[in-house]
């Protein structure tokens, strides 16, 4: 009975706000032989694959219960993280293609989020390392067109092996510390998910650090985009647009009364309004970098080219 008590304590911390999961592997085996162990959970994390060293002849990887797993857990309407295991030593191209394949086997929805599982260094620096999760992360991102989860644990990330990292959500593991309260390491300034206990039985336990799974998938999965059937508008030209990697999105066009208007979206469309200084002669062009900074493109009834700025992703232009 105090063993039952006990498992139900780990499996439902005590903060309302924290999404209770767990991470599994070959090692728990298919979900009939886990899913009791993991008790009331919201989602779960699958490893997919790991491209094992040498590098000259790596040793591709597939867990051969993740397509089980994953199939779980859309049945039963959880979460899913997929995740890669890393090594530092081998090819990050080859390391992201033996993922995909997987991906494309067993499907990646909008909610679903995908994750790096990085704690070895294959014997090579924390710089090396770094810079080799950084192109890793960084071609998640690019693939599936969601934010990267970066698993690691304390003296990983002490020893500086994240250096670079720090802009992705962290998922780390600290089972010394209670539920929900892990100690963070630099550069992170707070935490996405914290993997409390690794000693529960043969499952991890983990936590995740949003208060409802649709504010986790909305945060970890594919971005909503905005909503295109009808903004409004007087505009007489085509419309320019552009979207930075918050899911801001800006279109702008030349409105009836001659000047450029522009309307923004972040989660909800804002009002057209007039944003050159000046009227143009014709449709404006959008040009969008790095988080927030773009250029907005017109020609003014002089046949001046004109350039405005934004730093704030739209909401300003100067």
């Amino acid at each position: 009975m105090l063993s039952r008590i006990r498992e139900t304590l780990e499996a439902s911390p005590s903060a309302t706000h924290l999404l209770p999961g767990v991470d599994v592997a070959s090692y728990q085996g298919a979900p009939g032989l886990w899913s009791s162990a993991a008790g009331k959970i919201s989602w779960a994390a699958v490893k997919f694959t790991e491209l094992q060293p040498p590098a000259g002849a790596p040793v591709p990887y597939v867990n051969p219960d993740a397509a089980a797993d994953w199939a779980y857990l859309d049945e039963n309407k959880l979460g899913r993280i997929a995740y890669l295991f890393g090594h530092p030593s081998v090819s990050v191209t080859a390391t992201i293609d033996l993922f995909a394949s997987e991906i494309r086997k067993l499907g990646l929805a909008a909610g679903d989020a995908v994750a790096l599982d990085l704690e070895v260094t294959d014997g090579r620096g924390p710089a090396a390392v770094d810079a080799w999760a950084a192109d890793v992360m960084a071609e998640l991102a690019k693939r599936y067109d969601r934010t990267p989860v970066l698993y690691t644990y304390l003296s990983f990330a002490e020893a500086g092996n994240c250096a670079s990292l720090g802009k992705y959500p962290l998922w780390i593991s600290n089972p010394s510390r209670p539920a929900g309260k892990p100690q963070v390491p630099k550069p992170w300034k707070t935490w996405a998910i914290h993997q409390y206990s690794t000693t529960s039985g043969q499952i991890d336990r983990d936590v995740a650090n949003y208060p409802s799974l649709a504010a986790m998938e909305a945060a970890l999965g594919e971005p909503k985009g905005p909503d295109m059937k009808n903004i409004g508008g007087s505009i007489t030209s085509g419309l320019a647009a552009v979207r930075w990697p918050s899911t801001v999105t800006v279109v702008a066009g030349l409105g009836t009364d001659g000047y450029v208007q522009a309307a923004r979206w972040q989660g909800a469309w804002g009002a057209w309004k007039n944003v050159s200084p000046t009227k143009s002669k014709g449709a404006p062009a959008l040009l969008a970098w790095g988080s927030e900074d773009g250029r907005l493109f017109y020609t003014d009834e002089a046949g001046n080219a004109i350039v405005l700025t934004t730093t704030d992703a739209g909401k300003t232009w100067k």
